[in-house]
């Protein structure tokens, strides 16, 4: 399986490759193809450009904002719903006088729970290294290994209590997971791969409802008809955070995980060996 994995992993950016040429593009507006054509390493994986509003300011690099140390004490529900980011990149208009104020990452980053908004370049750090790169082995040490991504399995760091992230900012809440599984079939095409299983338990540990529904799925049975995989190669679905922040879409089989079931014989061919 580990061999399959690593195949599937050099597989998809090569496979992306030849389906979409190279083109040049601005720092801070990779397009979700741009991203699979590199394969990004651990400390990096994860890492968002913020650029929106201040692409022309002369002298000012984009912001490079890295989920990994975040992730390690609060859940996605805590900044994705309590503080307003949504989860699409760029589509947030954050003014410094916001974050100054206590807004956004100014609820965190006020020079006592965080480092101040004053430490400009520790936000402000496109192309330049920061002091995250650098700790990054030191503070997911001991967490559960995967093959991709950061190499953290960090659901099954959450399930195991490795980490405990906050449900909201105040520490007050709980999230509760949903116990729920949903099997979607992927026979659209043949031959094809396993049929996905979907977890809301992985995901409501870290998420509230809403931060899904109704914007990105319509939370009903049949409701999302148009949903394959190039688009959510393209950062639609599935795509809004896998590929970008949760585990990468080369890991084909975390999601087609189903046992694959013996399609019947057509009629009228031989199936055997031949006598």
């Amino acid at each position: 399986m580990r061999r399959m994995k690593s195949f599937m992993a050099l597989l998809l950016p090569i496979a992306l490759a030849a389906l979409f040429p190279a083109r040049p593009i601005l720092a801070g507006q990779e397009s979700s193809i741009d991203i699979y054509r590199k394969i990004k390493p651990p400390e990096q994986y994860g890492s968002v450009v913020m650029n929106k509003g201040i692409s022309g300011e002369k002298g000012l690099r984009p912001v490079v904002f890295p989920h990994w140390p975040h992730r390690v004490g609060y859940s996605c529900k805590a900044c994705h719903t309590d503080l307003g980011f949504k989860l699409r990149a760029n589509t947030t208009e954050i003014k410094q006088s916001d974050i100054e104020a206590g807004r956004y990452c100014g609820r965190c980053h006020d020079g006592k729970t965080a480092f101040g908004a004053n430490e400009c370049e520790r936000c402000h750090s496109y192309g330049l290294p920061t002091p995250t790169d650098k700790k990054m082995e030191a503070l997911l040490k001991g967490l559960p290994k995967d093959d991709f991504g950061n190499r953290v399995d960090w659901a099954l760091a959450l399930k195991e209590g490795k980490i405990s992230p906050v449900a909201s900012l105040d520490g007050n809440g709980k999230l509760k997971a949903l116990d729920s599984d949903i099997v979607m079939p992927a026979t659209r095409y043949s031959p094809h791969p396993p049929d996905v299983m979907f977890p809301h338990g992985a995901h409501t540990a870290q998420m509230a409802c809403d931060t899904c529904h109704p914007s990105i799925f319509k939370d009903e049975k049949g409701g999302n008809p148009d949903m394959n995989m190039m688009k959510i190669i393209s950062g639609q679905y599935c795509g809004v955070c896998h590929g970008r922040v949760a585990f990468p879409l080369e890991d084909c089989f975390r999601c087609h995980s189903q046992p694959q079931k013996n399609e019947p014989a057509k009629k009228g061919k031989e199936t055997g060996p031949k006598k």
